[in-house]
Parts: structure tokens; sequence; C-alpha cells
């Protein structure tokens, strides 16, 4: 089934918020599909973005050119896009802001998952004080991790070593969730859960915390198709996967999402959940395209605009899928925005232990624009 048929002929109009030139999409093939970016904007916020004067008149007047119906496609769900999307009866190609929320909190997503026995990193949570500390002390030996409820790029993830100036990083009294800091390597996959059932990409290995790239320990800074990770890991993160799809269906979460593994000592543990579109799926789609594939964004799109469009998806699985090869690498500067990025169909790095990547890789990055 060609997709980008199906979608090029529905009676709508896709505009997706683009708030980060890193994070655009481009889709010539689709006619109907068009990136919003107004870099002159000083609030990266799609809310913010949907708003704007110019923006609105552009939805009017494409659609009232075309005839069709508007399909608001954000990176991230929030509550404004909600609101809009409802008063001008545009679709909300998303799910609602308030499920988007509950499945990003780092610290309200792991006793939620705890519950159905899915392999997580282990955590205690409560509120930033002596006491919490003096337990975690106990429990985790040091460095432990902490983190607070939302973030991004690692920006809300922090490292311990000793306890003499935590309280000057991060208030006391703030929820926190606290775990022990594992030695391994992070594995990503994405993933679309349509009324059909639940697509996976194959496994991502996830370049976090480079040095070169990152003075943040817990930045991803790229990703990988393949993941060198052994076929027994791999296998781990599909039925985690498949397992955690369960718990979002129960919530009638519906469309693209990324998990975040950890993988340390031989154990596949689940660290995240990222509800929404991920950083990579943009280079993914492309990847997928590039091997002919439905990519899970089409997919994505399909779920909420026309449903009923979708058939089996038997022939459609892509998770040992060897083709889909791609790296990419981005630069981060010191509060964690992306300031260069550079891809190619190509592996960059050929080690798990040490994670390593070609010098000649970064000197491409060097070259990019910014």
């Amino acid at each position: 089934m060609n997709l980008e048929k199906t979608l090029s002929e529905l009676p709508v109009d896709f505009f997706f918020l683009v708030v980060d030139k890193y994070l655009n999409i481009n889709l010539p093939r689709l006619s109907n599909f068009y990136p919003i970016f107004n870099p002159q904007l000083s609030v990266k916020n799609s809310g913010y973005l949907l708003s704007q004067p110019e923006t609105l008149d552009f939805i009017k007047k494409t659609i009232t050119k075309s005839g069709h119906r508007a399909a608001i496609i954000p990176f991230k769900p929030l509550p404004k896009i909600d609101l809009m999307c409802k008063k001008n009866n545009w679709i909300r190609v998303g799910n609602p802001s308030a499920l988007n929320r509950l499945f990003e909190d780092k610290i309200k997503f792991s006793p939620l998952v705890a519950k159905h026995s899915i392999p997580l990193v282990p955590f205690i949570i409560g509120q930033l004080e002596s006491k919490l500390l003096s337990i975690a002390s106990k429990k985790f030996s040091f460095p432990f991790v902490i983190q607070t409820h939302h973030g991004w790029a690692g920006n809300s993830t922090y490292l311990i070593k000793d306890l003499k100036t935590i309280f000057n990083i991060i208030p006391r009294h703030t929820p926190v969730k606290i775990s022990p800091y594992l030695k391994g390597y992070t594995i990503l996959n994405n993933c679309c859960l349509t009324s059909h059932g639940l697509l996976q990409s194959p496994p991502a290995l996830q370049y976090t915390g480079i040095s070169t790239l990152t003075n943040n320990p817990f930045a991803t800074v790229g990703r990988q198709w393949p993941s060198l990770a052994s076929l027994k890991i791999i296998s781990k993160i599909k039925k985690i996967t498949l397992d955690l799809s369960k718990i979002l269906n129960n919530y009638q979460y519906r469309g693209f999402f990324g998990l975040d593994f950890l993988v340390s000592g031989g154990k596949v543990l689940l660290a995240e959940c990222n509800p929404r579109l991920t950083a990579s799926f943009a280079f993914y789609t492309e990847i997928e395209l590039k091997n002919h594939l439905n990519p899970l964004f089409y997919y994505h799109l399909l779920e909420f605009c026309a449903p009923d469009k979708i058939n089996d998806l038997k022939n459609e699985d892509r998770f040992d899928n060897s083709r889909l090869i791609g790296s990419e690498i981005t630069q981060k500067n010191v509060s964690g925005a992306t300031i260069k990025k550079y891809h190619d169909h190509k592996i960059f790095c050929r080690h798990l232990s040490p994670l390593s990547l070609d010098p000649s890789i970064l000197k491409h990055l060097q070259n990019e624009k910014g």
C-alpha cells in the first residue's frame, strides 16, 4: 500500500509546527504537507507559533483554496494547541497534552509502569530533603542520578557525586526521582501505535554525553541504525516495547512515540518514554523512505486523520530490517540546544565499548553550517 498516495488524496492539509530548524522534516512528495517555521520568533513554542497572525493567515488561505480541513501537527502537544484545534475545528495530529505530560513525566512514569512488571532502572521517589537523600545514599552507592518532572535533552537529569552542593543545584522540597548511576549504553526505538496494532523501528544505538559534542553527560547527541546490540538484547527490547504499548493503549494513546532503554550488565531496563514525535523522527523517516517503506510518521498522520485507511500491518514490520542504516550526530551548546547536525546513511560507530566516533565524522559536523 502506497501511503504517500493515500495521504495526498485526503481532504486534509497538514501543517507541521517547526519550532527548531533541526527538528524540521521535508516531504516533497506530499503536496498537502506544509512545514511552518518562523525563525524570527523569540519563543520556541509550538502553541505560540500557531497563534501568530501570519500562521493563522497562512492556514486560512491554504484551506480556503483547497477546500480541505486543517490538520495541525505539533512536535510536542500543548494545552494551547488543544484549545485552538477545538475552536477552529482543526484535526489535532497528536494526543491530548495531558496524556503526553503523564507519560513524559519522569516521576509519574516509573511507578505507573512498575505496576505492570516491566523492567525499569531502580528508583525511589519523594521530595528532595535530607531524609530522602539519606535513604538514597544507603540504597544506591554514589554517584546516583536525580531527575525532576520534565526536561529536554538531559536538562532535568543530574549526576550527584556527593551531598555537599545538591541544594544549590535543585531546590529543597522539589519532587524528584533518584536512581543509581548504572554503566552501560542506551538504545532507542521509534514506534507507532495504530488502531490495527503496533509498529516498531529497529533499535538504534543512542549517542549520549560525548564530551566533544556536549558538556552534559546525560544529553543525547545522536543515534545510529543498527544498534550493534546482540539478538538477545534486541529481543528483550521488542518484548518490553510491546508490553509498554499495551499500557499506552489502555489510556487510548495513539500514534508516534519513542522509548529509551539502558543496557547494563546484560540487563535491558526501560529508562523513559517520549510520547510524541522524537528528536530522531525526521532522519528516521528519511531512512525508511530511502528503503521504500511506508514511514511510521505516515501511519501517525493516518491514525489521526483517516484510521480506516490503515490496513493489516503484517507486511509492514520493519523491526528486523537490516537495510535500515543511518547515523546522526548533533552539537549542543551549554544550554543544551542543538547548534549543528550532521547525518549520513552510514554507520558512524562500530564498537559499543567504548563508544567512539571516527574523528572524520566530527570534522564533517564542524563543517556544517549552524
